[in-house]
């Protein structure tokens, strides 16, 4: 059977072996056309906003914050921007009171022209425009410890505002079941102690897989909510939910608790997919998330849900732009070493080891990373196929068996998993596996 993929902007194909059974497919919902963005953007500020008396409220005097995800997230803020500042504008924001915060997380930093061309603007024309920097002490504020021990802290710029407006994309997370919602601000406005607090909480066994759950059974993302409520700001919602080529098909505006619950149930119903059981192999691509190897790796996580514990996860990723922020440390160590370590003492405990064996202790980033990654391949052998990236590099990790073509890879499987039940997913970057018998609840937040 002739199998074929997205890879990117174009599509990847080749034969399944022979002795494979075919399971089927993990596929996004194909029912939802494409809203017209901007005019369904400029009718829900004025509707949600009339209800709350804002759109009739004088802004000359009020300081106002729109915090936007970086570059690594799909949302079209180039089109859902310009409505925004003329609806402000309309109502007297004067633009050196009207700040833009791109909500970088640890993440790098995005370049001037880059947000400007994120943002939809041919100039700044006297709008603050920053970069969220989580490790700046002067950039943060602390506002203390919350009931469950967490460290709270945010950038300067969100405590100062009168008015929030949070820009963002609802779509599955492998530990908040979905991102988007007051995410904008924790992580990705928020101090690195804070950052910490929420992605290093509890086992990886426990934090990772939470891909389309409930906020009730996600520790990450109570803890997100926990910490929004004591930054205690008015926020007005602004999240998107894409298709699988990019188009927006619902837009959820409003207070942040119940459109991000509305959001989540379209998002849902578009990216997650129901599977019988779980199975020996599963082939994906990483679309749409194609940006980056660090981006496109989120697919591990995603979809690992499907494959029995020792099975096999086949991943074809497209990158555009190399590692991106990977930046797993070398384990210096081969594929087959690195895994029977982390499967034989555990995930914490390898990169307790490696900071050992290093002299050095790892950044968050290089322990997240290796946490989310590691914990992908305690449960499976992870067959790569990553023509953006050097072999030697993808190798480096540790964390892949990489494959120059698709063709000796599958031989290999197959002769490692002969009579395998295989399923595909062609946009394993964010469509998500769930069992008919345990459908997951609406969310509450």
């Amino acid at each position: 059977m002739k199998i074929r993929l997205p890879f990117g902007k174009t599509s990847i194909e080749f034969k399944m072996p022979s002795s494979w059974i075919d399971a089927g497919a993990i596929r996004p919902s194909a029912n939802f056309g494409e809203i017209d963005l901007e005019s369904e953007f400029r009718e829900r500020l004025v509707r949600s906003n009339e209800a709350r008396s804002l759109s009739r409220e004088d802004y000359s005097s009020k300081r106002v914050c729109v915090v936007v995800d970086d570059a690594t997230r799909p949302t079209p803020v180039h089109r859902l921007f310009p409505v925004l500042l003329s609806f402000l504008k309309e109502r007297g924001v004067r633009e050196e009171n009207l700040t833009v915060l791109v909500a970088c997380g640890t993440h790098a930093p995005m370049n001037g022209s880059k947000i400007l061309e994120r943002l939809g603007l041919s100039a700044c024309n006297g709008i603050r425009i920053l970069n969220h920097d989580c490790f700046s002490q002067e950039a943060i504020v602390l506002l203390g410890t919350s009931s469950s021990g967490m460290r709270v802290s945010v950038n300067k710029a969100v405590m100062e505002a009168d008015s929030l407006f949070l820009v963002g994309t609802i779509e599955p997370h492998i530990m908040a079941g979905f991102g988007g919602g007051v995410k904008n601000l924790v992580p990705g406005c928020a101090g690195i102690e804070t950052i910490m607090d929420t992605h290093l909480l509890g086992p990886a066994r426990e934090r990772f897989g939470n891909v389309g759950r409930d906020v009730s059974e996600c520790a990450v993302r109570q803890r997100i909510h926990e910490a929004a409520l004591m930054i205690g700001k008015d926020c007005f919602l602004v999240n998107t939910v894409l298709d699988p080529s990019g188009k927006p098909v619902g837009l959820f505006c409003g207070d942040p608790d119940a459109a991000f619950r509305e959001g989540c149930a379209v998002a849902r119903k578009t990216w997650g997919a129901p599977v019988s059981s779980k199975v020996d192999v599963l082939v994906l691509s990483s679309n749409p998330m194609n940006s980056d190897l660090c981006q496109a790796s989120k697919a591990f996580g995603t979809g690992i849900g499907a494959v029995r514990e020792g099975g096999l996860l086949i991943a074809c990723l497209s990158v555009e732009n190399g590692l991106g922020d990977y930046c797993v440390p070398p384990s210096g160590m081969s594929y087959e070493e690195t895994r029977d370590r982390i499967r034989g003492i555990g995930i914490e405990e390898y990169v307790r080891e490696r900071e050992r064996e290093s002299g050095r202790r790892y950044s968050f980033y290089e322990t997240f990373l290796t946490h989310s990654n590691g914990e992908a391949l305690r449960k499976a052998e992870i067959y790569l196929y990553c023509p953006g990236v050097p072999r030697k590099t993808l190798e480096s990790f540790g964390f892949f068996k990489v494959f120059d073509d698709m063709g000796s890879l599958l031989e290999e499987a197959e002769r490692l998993f002969p009579g395998a039940d295989a399923l595909r997913s062609p946009y394993g970057g964010v469509c998500f596996p769930y069992f008919e018998q345990s459908l997951i609840q609406e969310p509450s937040v």
